[in-house]
């Protein structure tokens, strides 16, 4: 988390938040996430492009919120009990309405990163990110910046 920088941050997100909506969502959270949401409830990264691991571009647009009145994480609650997106929890959105999510489906300990795209028929919607958080955020970059060598 510290090459990226977080705009429109909103209050800060307590324990006892935190543990609420997961035992609702019925999951545990990974620490580099539940720290990261602590301090950037609600932000936005900078830069906020990373890379899937099959080489498409997607962006990271913002942090759902744990405590915005209009859009917070607590509306996703019913991704639970649909079979499509059960062990599914989203935790961030891209600018069009996508999801970037956890998927405890095959490890409650360690959730793949997966990006939830809602204009897709269930069986093709999940597409796999990275394996962490941590991988997530560590892959991030902006348009300006050299990726490698070639440009």
């Amino acid at each position: 988390m510290g090459l990226i920088s977080w705009m429109f941050v909103e209050k800060t997100v307590d324990e006892k938040t935190i543990s609420s909506v997961e035992n609702t969502f019925g999951v545990r959270f990974p620490s580099d996430y539940r720290e990261c949401v602590q301090k950037y409830n609600g932000g936005y990264p900078k830069p906020n492009k990373f890379d899937f691991d099959n080489g498409t571009q997607g962006v990271f647009n913002d942090l759902i919120s744990f405590t915005d009145e209009v859009l917070n994480i607590q509306m996703f609650f019913d991704f639970k009990d649909d079979p499509g997106t059960m062990g599914i929890v989203p935790f961030g959105r891209d600018p069009f309405g996508n999801l970037l999510c956890f998927d405890f489906r095959n490890s409650l300990d360690k959730p793949q990163i997966v990006f939830y795209d809602h204009e897709e028929k269930i069986e093709n919607s999940i597409t796999p990110i990275c394996r962490s958080f941590t991988e997530l955020l560590e892959r991030m970059y902006s348009l300006e910046e050299n990726k490698d060598n070639g440009g």
